[in-house]
């Protein structure tokens, strides 16, 4: 966005008077509007464009400054370059501040390091990674010195362990630490510029409230240029500052409002005609501030193709009615066609329609992919539902008895990691996360957080919070899947074995007794079960379990996502878990193997797959099994093994 030159020889724009500040909106102004032939406010009547150059343009001559001297013109425009550059962060990248703080450390300059040549900096930064990395590596960035303090922006999850050294001594001097919730300052900034921002900022208000009409919902943002008050500010005397100005106008406008409803019910049109935008990538972030625009004014512009355009193709989704007259690129061949391809609610293009608004509708119902159906559990595991039966005993042993449930079906080369995204510092879940996307491909933490053996995952653990994961009689809130899994080498030793991926989707209640708090989790789990070692308590195991967490949303309302531990509640004990009755012996298994074969006439093959399978060596389990299902079993399940 080029900077403005404005008309020239004291040329203004015509709008209508300022009456005041009041109403729904970040101000009020009154305007006669003028409606077009479909009952739709025309908003090219709202604003008469200037005579002189256009508002965002660097071409022309020098805008008159109002009488006021070249010193405080200067004094003004870095008034708003310090506005602009301690708000620009948040509005240029609002995830580029996500999950960090800064953290303010005084003592650097009265220590025997202040006399290094960079300050000390370097040798704190190293004191301070090395105090902090007992539990794991950390790295601070670079930090910066202002003043007699260094400040540093750091990881949220790092924050908590840097903050602990406070009260250290270095270097003979100790160390106050402490978090800030303001960012890092200017280099050479003084508590006088505080000052300064607050007069910006209210100048930056006075000047939104002047162009917002309370009757249209219409934010006036024509003409920037010419704009008396912002001129003699310096807000756009040159390109990359009229960019930043424009950002900070819409971060104001942001603030004005407690939520995105009361916002978008207060403004649904804005006007950005004869601004001599080049390409809308100038003012993108209006975009983010307003993404449910109705009515859109870029009339009067220097929009020459549609490539300029093309940042906004999948905003404004919302768009009903878009002007562009006076930009070049509406005398190209196929202008219309782009632009309504570009905007699937748009109806009004220039004051004709082009859509209806069953049309329009259609269209943006097609802008968004139909969800796949959500299917039902797919067990596939053969004849003895070992997925079933695992699943079953799984979940009831995690929530009660950790423990056993390790001995049951992990060994000493099973292994469990565990995945989420942001957690707060005091949950447990963030130091033993493997999050490859946050701790990062390269950090020795991703190797030490697969945990390798039935021990390690058993003290593992007992260090997660407990859980009570929901019934699976309630099937509506499970989601299982089972399939074969071939080529997993056999512990016997015997070739290639056969195994089962399992995956499970749902929810559970995440308790912690200690401060009677509770809440709810959604949760992802994959298990690869295979074949035991000879002489295992169990015929299968655990090869591989990922356990990957994340916030629950309740589907009446995707508004609140509630984050375990949320809700105070009084918490009662759990209720014991009736104890698994022991496996039987080998002998016990030989002997039990020949009696069902025995009295069903199956071969010792098929007798021993059918107590092993669903009925977990339970004899008559396996009895009522096979009653059921013996019209289904093949005739080799009673003729002799071949040898």
């Amino acid at each position: 966005m080029a900077p403005p030159t404005g008309p020239r020889a004291g040329g203004h724009v015509n709008r209508p008077t300022v009456r005041g500040a009041r109403g729904a909106g970040v101000g009020k102004r009154r305007a006669t509007s003028r409606t077009d032939r479909d009952g739709d406010v025309s908003m090219d009547s709202m604003t008469k464009p200037p005579t002189g150059p256009s508002a965002l343009s660097t071409r022309g001559g020098r805008g008159a400054r109002g009488g006021r001297s070249a010193r405080s013109s200067s004094r003004l425009t870095q008034n708003i370059r310090n506005y602009v550059s301690e708000h620009d962060g948040a509005v240029r990248n609002p995830k580029a501040q996500f999950n960090k703080v800064f953290i303010r450390i005084h003592g650097l300059k009265d220590s025997k390091a202040a006399s290094n040549s960079d300050g000390g900096l370097r040798s704190l930064l190293d004191f301070l990674e090395r105090k902090s990395s007992h539990e794991r590596p950390i790295t601070f960035g670079k930090g910066v010195i202002r003043g007699d303090d260094v400040w540093l922006k750091v990881n949220q999850v790092d924050a908590h362990h840097l903050l602990k050294l406070n009260g250290f001594t270095f270097a003979g001097a100790p160390l106050v630490i402490e978090e800030s919730t303001g960012p890092i300052p200017e280099q050479g900034s003084t508590g006088g510029s505080e000052t300064k921002t607050s007069d910006t900022k209210e100048k930056l208000l006075a000047v939104l409230a002047s162009r917002y009409n309370i009757e249209q919902k219409l934010l006036d943002l024509s003409a920037l240029g010419a704009d008396q008050t912002l001129r003699t500010m310096g807000a756009f005397e040159n390109k990359a500052l009229a960019e930043k100005s424009f950002k900070a106008l819409m971060r104001l406008t942001a603030t004005r409002y407690d939520n995105a409803a009361e916002k978008e019910s207060a403004i649904q049109a804005v006007t950005l005609a004869n601004n001599d935008i080049l390409d809308v990538g100038e003012v993108f972030t209006l975009a983010q501030t307003l993404p449910r625009l109705r009515r859109l004014d870029l009339s009067g512009n220097q929009l020459q193709d549609f490539h300029k355009l093309s940042k906004w193709r999948h905003e404004f989704r919302l768009l009903e009615e878009l002007h562009l007259v006076g930009n070049p690129l509406t005398n190209l061949t196929n202008y219309p066609t782009q632009v309504i391809e570009s905007f699937p609610s748009l109806q009004i293009l220039d004051g004709h329609r082009v859509r209806t608004p069953e049309e329009a509708a259609e269209a943006l119902k097609a802008w968004f992919p139909v969800p796949f159906p959500r299917l039902p559990s797919n067990l596939r595991d053969g004849e003895n539902n070992v997925a079933s039966t695992f699943v079953a005993n799984f979940f009831t042993l995690y929530d009660h008895d950790r423990l056993a449930l390790v001995r049951q079906f992990y060994d000493a080369e099973s292994v469990f990691s565990l995945n989420m995204g942001t957690e707060p510092a005091s949950s447990p879940y963030p130091n033993y996360s493997r999050n490859l996307e946050i701790i990062g491909v390269r950090s020795p933490s991703a190797v030490q957080r697969l945990f390798s053996g039935g021990n390690v995952i058993a003290e593992l653990w007992a260090r997660l919070p407990a859980t009570r994961h929901i019934s699976l009689e309630q099937a509506g809130e499970w989601q299982i899947d089972c399939h074969t899994f071939p080529g997993l080498a056999d512990p016997s030793g015997q070739g290639i074995a056969t195994g089962l991926v399992i995956t499970v989707q749902s929810r559970f209640e995440e308790v912690d007794p200690t401060k009677q708090l509770v809440g709810t989790r959604a949760f992802s789990r994959s298990f690869v079960l295979g074949p035991s070692l000879p002489g295992a308590p169990h015929p299968y195991r655990v090869v591989s379990d990922e356990l990957s967490l994340r916030a629950w949303v309740p589907q009446q309302t995707s508004a609140t996502a509630q984050v375990a531990p949320a809700v105070a509640v009084p918490v009662p004990p759990p209720a014991a878990a009736p104890p698994a009755p022991p496996l039987p012996s080998d002998l016990e298994r030989a002997q039990m193997i020949l009696e069902l074969s025995n009295l069903t006439g199956m071969n010792a093959q098929y007798s021993e797959l059918c107590l092993a399978g669903l009925a977990n060596w339970d004899f008559n389990l396996a009895l009522r099994s096979f009653e059921e299902k013996k019209a289904e079993l093949p005739p080799e399940a009673f003729a002799a093994p071949t040898a």
